[in-house]
Parts: structure tokens; C-alpha cells; sequence
């Protein structure tokens, strides 16, 4: 492994508004399934979970500045949990945050790490 000090950070200060946009409407829609009983996981928690971000994901305003790591770090929560869960519903809603966030590589996998603070595409 060698490391170059002329390479360029791989992460922005800021997300595109249009993906800002469809991470809140991704996250909408994964509180509107979990309050019509699609979030029926036997793991309290992990639900909870999933209402906390997706919650914080919604509230977030227009025009205001959105940190990059803070909101995709909500964004892989609700993502990562989505995909644990299983159904076909949850994996659907987390290909919405997939194509939000750029992650068709990675689509059904979880994600320990952001790929973008990695740098992998």
C-alpha cells in the first residue's frame, strides 16, 4: 500500500439537494411503513432505531446546510437496518437510500464504513 500526499479527499463538504431531496422522501416513506406495521421486527429496538434517523432525515430543512458525514451517516443507519429487517418491502425502501446515496455497487449488502470516506465508488 503506498499513500500520496498530492491525492484529493474523496469526501464532499455537502450533498447534491436533489439527493438531499430523495433521502427525505426515502426516509417519509420508511416512517409511513413503519407506522402502517411494516416494521413489525421482533427487535423493539431496532425499530426504534429506524424511526429516530429516518425522523431526523425528514426534519431536515431546506436551504439549511447539510453536513455530509451527519446525514449519510442517518441515512446508512436507516439503510443498514432496513436491510437486516428483510422483507421486500424494507429491502425496496433500502434501494431508495442505494440510489440516494450513490451505493448501486454495494446494493443488499450493509455498510460498516461510508464508501465515500474510503473513497470507493
Amino acid at each position: 500500500m503506498s499513500t500520496s500526499h498530492d491525492a484529493e479527499p474523496h469526501v464532499h463538504a455537502e450533498i447534491d439537494r436533489v439527493d438531499i431531496d430523495r433521502i427525505r422522501v426515502a426516509a417519509d416513506q420508511v416512517l409511513r411503513w413503519a407506522e402502517e406495521g411494516g416494521a413489525d421486527d421482533p427487535d423493539i429496538a431496532r425499530v426504534d432505531l429506524i424511526r429516530h434517523h429516518a425522523g431526523t432525515l425528514v426534519d431536515l430543512g431546506s436551504g439549511a446546510a447539510h453536513p455530509f458525514a451527519a446525514t449519510r451517516s442517518h441515512a446508512l443507519t436507516v439503510r443498514n437496518e432496513l436491510i437486516e429487517i428483510g422483507t421486500e418491502r424494507s429491502l425496496t425502501l433500502a434501494v431508495w437510500f442505494d440510489d440516494a446515496l450513490g451505493l448501486g455497487a454495494h446494493r443488499g449488502e450493509a455498510i460498516e464504513s461510508d464508501p465515500a470516506e474510503r473513497g470507493i465508488d
